[in-house]
């Protein structure tokens, strides 16, 4: 059984809690919030896709599988120069696009002709004029890309779990299913992975992005590259049975009398709701009912030993 977690955004409005005495305190952005840096999503993991057969491995091609649907491509896109005009409920089922333009998965909206691209070293691009106060975005100069796509669920994926994962974003996003909100992510080099399966529908489905140009953690960027915005990386979504890998960690490694290779392999797997870390003789199989895998540590009789006179032997 899978869940999913459902929660009201905080984005582009301050909301004010009550306190005891009768005031009230501005809730900060998600996005300059240093205790946000993710809302529903998953936990991160080594990079792998998971294929239904050992052939289909070994030709390591994600399009070639049943359990892989790709969404890069063409989006519908919206571009504010600021949150306050960005289209607030773009959304929700049966929001009108037809004034909007297009933009190409993955890409960078300052290379497509929306805003700015900027190239600065130690400076922060926001704060050229003023004395930087993290973790604040100055007020007009957070730009927003607001961006849709329709898509067909493959028939086959019904009753399954269903992850999207997001190679890149920048800098920091928010993301429905159906009108449905699902997450937030920053964290702009690194994946994303959300289990969209409870916002999903048979036959056509609407998945909406919003992303902010700037956030708390861009004054973690303060050195020379360019400073360009959007869903920079692949978008697709990816099914999995009941029963699978989740992440693995491998060491290699030498024994004891350092002459021979020690591989260590530590395996996740996931049987529903229950996480294991089980053990492993040499190898893994897999059936329709379940994955079975373990800890292990293979001799590597005679392996090749890097050294700092010797790195790349």
């Amino acid at each position: 059984m899978t869940q999913t977690t459902h929660f009201i955004f905080f984005a582009g409005c301050l909301a004010l809690a009550p306190l005891a005495l009768g005031q009230s305190i501005a809730v900060p952005f998600d996005w300059e919030n240093p205790a946000v840096i993710e809302r529903n999503k998953r936990s991160p993991r080594a990079s792998f896709f998971a294929f239904e057969s050992e052939e289909l491995a070994k030709q390591a091609i994600p399009d070639s599988s049943s359990r892989f649907l790709s969404l890069n491509g063409v989006w519908k896109f919206h571009f504010a120069p600021t949150p306050e005009e960005r289209p607030e409920d773009f959304f929700k089922p049966g929001f009108n696009t037809s004034a909007w333009g297009e933009i190409p998965v993955p890409a960078n909206w300052e290379v497509e002709g929306h805003g700015t691209p900027i190239y600065v070293n130690h400076p922060y691009a926001f704060s050229f004029h003023e004395r930087p106060s993290p973790p604040n975005i100055p007020d007009g100069d957070n730009p927003v890309g607001s961006y849709l796509r329709r898509f067909e669920l493959p028939v086959s994926w019904d009753g399954q779990q269903v992850i999207v994962y997001f190679g890149a974003v920048k800098s920091a996003f928010y993301l429905w299913v159906n009108g449905t909100a699902i997450g937030y992510s920053q964290g702009s080099k690194l994946p994303a992975e959300f289990d969209v399966t409870d916002a999903l529908q048979p036959g056509t489905n609407t998945m909406a992005i919003e992303v902010y140009r700037w956030s708390d953690g861009s004054y973690l960027e303060c050195q020379d590259f360019w400073r360009i915005s959007g869903i920079e990386r692949d978008v697709y979504l990816y099914t999995k049975p009941d029963a699978h890998i989740r992440d693995f960690h491998v060491v290699a490694d030498v024994d004891g009398a350092y002459r021979d290779g020690l591989l260590t392999a530590d395996v996740f797997w996931e049987q529903g709701q229950q996480k294991h870390m089980p053990s492993i003789t040499a190898a893994l199989t897999y059936s329709e009912s379940a994955v079975e895998c373990a800890w292990s540590e293979e001799p590597i009789e005679g392996g090749t030993r890097l050294t700092a006179r010797v790195p790349n032997a």
